[in-house]
């Protein structure tokens, strides 16, 4: 049986889950969502093949758990970014502010690579499930703006985001691309 690092056999699996998550994210990170291997990624914890096989079926098992923390973080910043905010119009322009700032400066990249991971069945709905959450607080905010259909509402603002973010990676300036895509997310809310 392997050495316990930590105080309880719980904590041990949890811990060396952890690291292995960790190494996974710096692996994907400095060289790639491609160069997750499971002997990458054990060689970079410090255990064996069979000890990451003890933890998650393949690599692209493990690259769910790192797709799913990142997208969880920035639900979670998102949700924050947003929750002192009352006007609907202005969770909107925050959450769209928000999302292109945390994308633009990195923090999204693994999990915008996630379509390149043939993800099992069950770890892809479970990103799917995550991704509907971070629209939560838009769909809220449109609702409260009298959107018809919030859901598709936000589904067509997270296409202008993503619009803005494939403009801003060719070298558009940020600021002005958070600015259309504000000015274009409000615009839709007038009523015709």
């Amino acid at each position: 049986m392997p050495r316990l690092i930590a105080g309880s056999v719980a904590e041990n699996r949890d811990l060396r889950q952890s690291a292995l998550v960790s190494a996974a994210q710096q692996i994907a990170v400095d060289q790639g969502i491609a160069a997750v291997t499971v002997a990458a990624v054990a060689k970079r914890a410090g255990l064996s093949r069979s000890s990451v096989y003890a933890y998650f079926d393949s690599a692209a098992d493990l690259l769910a758990d790192v797709i799913a923390d990142e997208l969880d973080a920035m639900a979670q910043a998102l949700t924050a970014a947003v929750a002192d905010v009352a006007d609907p119009a202005m969770v909107i322009h925050r959450w769209i502010t928000f999302s292109l700032d945390y994308i633009a400066d990195g923090r999204h990249a693994l999990a915008r690579s996630a379509g390149q991971v043939n993800l099992p069945p069950t770890r892809r709905a479970q990103i799917g499930d995550l991704h509907r959450r971070l629209m939560d607080p838009l769909v809220s905010a449109l609702t409260a703006a009298g959107a018809r259909d919030a859901v598709r509402a936000a589904q067509q603002v997270a296409a202008v985001l993503d619009v803005a973010v494939r403009r801003i990676e060719s070298g558009a300036d940020a600021g002005t691309e958070a600015a259309a895509a504000i000015s274009f997310a409000l615009g839709g809310l007038r009523p015709a």
